[in-house]
């Protein structure tokens, strides 16, 4: 099972960033993120993504907060991954495809920073499927002393 890593890009006003991709199963909006390369730790994987993804160095990267199992549809073949969500706490900025790679060039449509309440009152789709509650979560208590299971039932 391939490992990835995700950023939860968090602004203190309780905005996040989400990507918008369309591919095989349809458009989701997802967190920035990518697989976890061999040797690589998960937390310089979040640092390397988010620079890919938005073109975006960050210095700190928080807590690991989520942890789901996701399945995907590529080239008529479904793969599963385990996903590893970190808290990256940053002030809203403009995001830059520069550095992204061409394959995912080829499915992104572009960001949008979300607030809670807009996830909540949208009928788009989100990964996790629960973004608005579990968000919720994390802006009104502190980080869960471990990763919780978001694998979506």
């Amino acid at each position: 099972m391939q490992q990835s890593a995700r950023a939860i890009l968090f602004t203190s006003d309780g905005l996040v960033l989400l990507m918008e991709f369309r591919g095989e199963q349809g458009r989701l909006w997802i967190t920035p993120g990518g697989r976890i390369r061999p040797g690589e730790e998960a937390t310089a994987a979040v640092r390397r993504e988010i620079l890919e993804e938005t073109g975006r160095e960050v210095a700190e990267v928080g807590n690991q907060v989520w942890v789901r199992r996701g399945r995907y549809l590529v080239d008529g073949s479904w793969r599963e991954e385990r996903e590893h969500f970190f808290l990256v706490l940053v002030e809203k900025f403009e995001p830059v495809t520069t550095l992204m790679e061409a394959e995912e060039l080829a499915f992104h449509q572009g960001f949008r920073w979300w607030s809670i309440e807009e996830i909540e009152r949208s009928a788009e789709v989100f990964v996790p499927r629960r973004m608005a509650e579990l968000l919720r979560a994390l802006r009104e208590e502190d980080s869960p002393p471990s990763p919780i299971d978001v694998t979506d039932v």
